[in-house]
């Protein structure tokens, strides 16, 4: 678990990167399989799989365990450019390997600045071709660089219709009904909805 204080990342941002997932889900407690292995981005909430079905405007990310460490698949991750992380050909299921980035600094491997390929924000050794070793560590070196996160953040569509820009070029403040629904009624376990009762024929 890394410090959710990373200078200029969002909420969403923080809570990926501090959260200690596979933990039991404390809206689940009587359930099986309740661990927290999903993030909800635009709630910056961890989920196990009994808070699903999540709201379906929400972005949710699936949390998965590699060599004993967290990671998440590249192309899952819209909201961030994961281009410089080194990355891991996981096999999440039978037929297809896919690209996946770990979310936390690892701790392994001995540090070197003199490497022939150091990590930028931890000095750890990595094979060429890669800047950072992993999300935390290209989100804290962006963070403390002169242009910070701003060029690896994305807006998602949702965000960007949100905030229209005004002709005086000013953005409009967000309303309620802009922002989507919150995700924090789908946290309890949700009851069958009951059919609406079939009205008698007229005589």
């Amino acid at each position: 678990m890394q410090p959710a204080a990373v200078r200029g990342a969002p909420q969403w941002l923080r809570g990926l990167l501090s959260e200690e997932f596979f933990d039991a889900c404390a809206a689940h407690p009587g359930e099986r399989k309740n661990d927290k292995n999903h993030f909800c981005v635009d709630c910056a909430a961890a989920l196990c799989r009994h808070c699903l079905p999540h709201e379906p405007a929400h972005d949710v990310l699936q949390i998965w365990k590699y060599a004993s460490c967290f990671v998440v698949r590249v192309d899952d991750l819209r909201r961030f450019d994961c281009a410089g992380i080194q990355r891991a050909c996981m096999q999440l299921h039978t037929v297809s390997d896919h690209e996946v980035v770990f979310l936390n600094e690892r701790t392994a491997r001995k540090r070197s600045a003199s490497a022939e390929n150091p990590c930028a924000a931890c000095a750890r050794p990595m094979p060429s071709g890669h800047d950072y070793c992993s999300l935390f560590c290209k989100v804290k070196h962006l963070g403390e660089s002169e242009h910070g996160l701003r060029r690896a953040l994305r807006v998602s569509r949702r965000e960007a219709a949100a905030t229209p820009e005004t002709q005086s070029g000013k953005r409009r403040p967000a309303s309620s009904s802009d922002a989507g629904p919150s995700c924090g009624g789908s946290l309890r376990k949700r009851g069958r909805k009951q059919p609406e009762p079939e009205r008698a024929p007229f005589c």
